[in-house]
Formats: structure tokens, sequence, C-alpha cells
């Protein structure tokens, strides 16, 4: 099959007239491809770069950062609306260019390379509209070109499915915390306390309680470059993020000499580690035995009285988030003291409940980590994809038939 060239031209684009209503260069997920932020604006208070009309089925990209693929097609409900003048508005003869294929074709690394080499600034590196529409591109007769954006489409939207189902699952799963840190698992009445609604068997305990001592961390000086030659895993606040991920790795390793300069200790396994100075509030259990910094604050716990992964899901709740934001202290960097970390009150349950609940929100992350590794897969599915269809090493017609 033989694919012609044509040159996006000035000539194959109806440039857009200047209108009122604006959007912002960032409003395009460089993740999905897709519009996700947008403004209704009336047109007196419209910016000034609110100026190119776009209509269905129009490509827009945007000519800021180009390498960064701020790339959409304009749905039915973006019809006659107004984007910025950061974007080139690219509006493809359908009789020779379906709008889709265009538009995947745009988000080809062919593409993010040509127009790489055309930007300009340091600052803002951008292109001009004429340096895309002077782009040439592989033209197959459009059933091909109807059958590759099938394809490609197919796979963007199981990827964008997956995602869904994501976020889905962390909203049922915060649900289900809200109502497990208040009622339980066992359908027991319930209490009032001095930290609010708790089930009858449960205690108000403070952290102090719950801990047998307290870890500071600390950072050794980075001139000493053996430091970070040996084997004792060391870490700040970075790797705890704020979904409920296991912390496997560290982000260096120090010798016994530089763990004694920092003033660091190393926090045993099965523990918690809590930002007290940045990252406030995020928690995480340990599952290996690491040195800290002095972001973060290690606590022992007595692990007769308390589940440390039960602990670490708890720091989720919006009382604990509340205590400790309301405890924050400081000018440049606002933490929390020592003090006040271990001043918490939480609610516990009995140790058997806790591995239920703890169990329970397992499963809710297993799932999550599942789906988000099948996105993972659909997305290296979709790239790979992109790049045989659109350089025509392989043909869509033995994945997609075309019905039109």
């Amino acid at each position: 099959m033989r694919y012609s060239k044509r040159r996006l031209d000035s000539s194959a684009n109806e440039r857009c007239r200047e209108e009122v209503i604006a959007d912002q260069v960032s409003s395009i997920s460089t993740q999905s491809f897709s519009i996700v932020e947008a403004k209704s604006l009336i047109g007196k208070n419209a910016p000034s770069r609110a100026r190119k009309l776009i209509r269905k089925d129009d490509i827009i990209f945007a000519t800021v950062r180009p390498t960064l693929k701020r790339v959409a097609i304009i749905s039915d409900e973006f019809d006659n609306q107004i984007c910025s003048t950061g974007y080139c508005v690219l509006r493809p003869n359908k009789m020779h260019l379906f709008p889709p294929f265009l538009y995947f074709q745009l988000l080809t690394e062919k593409t993010t390379n040509r127009v790489a080499a055309l930007q300009k600034g340091a600052t803002y590196p951008a292109i001009s509209d004429s340096d895309l529409f002077s782009q040439l591109i592989l033209l197959p007769p459009l059933p091909e070109q109807r059958a590759i954006a099938r394809a490609l489409r197919a796979v963007q939207a199981a990827r964008e499915t997956r995602l869904r189902e994501i976020a889905l699952e962390r909203e049922r799963k915060a649900a289900l915390m809200e109502h497990l840190f208040t009622h339980g698992t066992r359908g027991e009445p319930t209490k009032r306390t001095e930290i609010g609604e708790m089930p009858e068997s449960w205690e108000a305990e403070s952290l102090r309680s719950l801990a047998f001592r307290f870890i500071s961390g600390g950072t050794p000086s980075t001139q000493e470059t053996d430091f970070w030659d040996g084997c004792i895993p060391w870490t700040t606040s970075a790797p705890i993020d704020d979904q409920d991920v296991i912390l496997h790795k560290a982000q260096r390793y120090i010798t016994q000499k530089g763990l004694e300069s920092s003033a660091s200790n190393i926090v045993p396994k099965g523990n918690l580690i809590v930002g007290t100075r940045v990252g406030v509030g995020k928690a995480v259990t340990n599952a290996i035995d690491i040195a800290i910094n002095q972001d973060l604050t290690g606590v022992i716990l007595n692990h007769e009285k308390i589940n440390p992964e039960f602990i670490s899901y708890l720091f989720k709740a919006q009382m604990v988030q509340s205590f400790l934001n309301g405890r924050k202290r400081g000018t440049t960097i606002k933490g929390i003291s020592r003090l006040d970390l271990s001043s918490l009150v939480i609610s516990l349950p009995p140790l058997v409940e806790q591995n239920k609940m703890v169990r329970v929100l397992s499963s809710c992350d297993a799932k999550t980590v599942a789906l988000d590794h099948e996105a993972f897969l659909l997305d290296e599915l979709f790239r790979a994809m992109l790049e045989e269809l659109m350089t025509g090493r392989q043909r869509a017609g033995a994945l997609v038939s075309d019905k039109s």
C-alpha cells in the first residue's frame, strides 16, 4: 500500500476569526490528550489571548512547550467555542484527511522530534503556527486513515476506562475508610468521645502510648562521597506519597560512617514513618530497615497494641490530618514538633479488628494496583501501535475492519 505525503500548510487549514471566550494551554491533559478544564467567560472579561474560534473535529496543538504534546480533538461539547492563541488550530479538509487520523499523527514521536528541533526560546520554548503547518505527514487513503484511527481510539478508550475505574475505586476506598474508622466492622453501637464517634469497644489512645520511641533523621554531608556508597538505605519524604504505597526502595545508600555523621537513625522495618517537616502528615509503613532524613520521624510501635499498616491507613483520615495541619509551625517550612505528633489521639480498635480492617483496605489497594498496571500496559500498547500504524509498518486492516 502506498502512503503519500502532504504538508499541513495554511491552504489546507482554515484560519479562525477572533472571538471572546478563552481557555488556557494547560487545559489539555498531557496524559489523556484531551481537554480536561475549560472556563466559561463573558466576552468582555476574556483575556486578550482568547481569539481562536474552534469547531467540532478541529485539532488544537499547543505551540508553547510543544514537546509536552498538548493536543486535543474538538468534540461536540466545545463546538463553536474559543481557544487561546497559545494553540494552533488545524481544520482538516475532510475530502483528504480524517480528523482523528491527524490528531493521532500529531502525537507521534516523529512529530514531537520535528517540532522540538524548531522550537525557540529558553524559558518558554515555542514554535509558530507556520512551523506546524509546514510539517509533512504520511497520508494513506481515507479508508485506511479511518481504520487506523479506530484501532488507536479503541486502545485509548480502554485505558480511559481503567483510569475511571481507578478513580472510582479510590473514591470507594475513601468512603469505606470513613465508615470503618467510625463504625468498625462488627456493627456494634457507637459512643461519643473527645475525638469523635467510635464503636463502644474501641479506645481513644495517644500515639505516645502506642510507641516505644520516636526516631529523628538527618542528612549526611554531600562532601563525603563515600557516604553514598555503603549498604544502609536512606530516604527523604519524597517516596511517601498520598496513596497507600509501602516504602520498599531507598533514595540513596550510606555507610555507617555517614549514618553517624548525619545524626540520622535507622527505623526498623514494620514501623511507621511520618512526614513532620516536609509532607506533614504523610505516613507509611516501611517494609525495610531504613535511615531517614530530617523531614521525617520514625515511630517505633508496640506491635502488641497496634498494626503498623492500620495506623498508616488511619493517618489518611480527616480527623488525623486536621489535627496535624492545625499544629504546623514555621515561616519558610511549616512542620510539626515531635511533641505534637506524640500527643495525637486516635481511635483504636482491638488488634483482631485492626487486622481485619487492614485486609479489607489492602484488597482495595490491590485492585487499584492491578487496574493501574492494566492502564500502564494499555498506554504502552497505544504508543507501540501509534508508531507502527502511523509509519505504515503495520496495517490497520488486520486489527479493525473498515465499515465506512
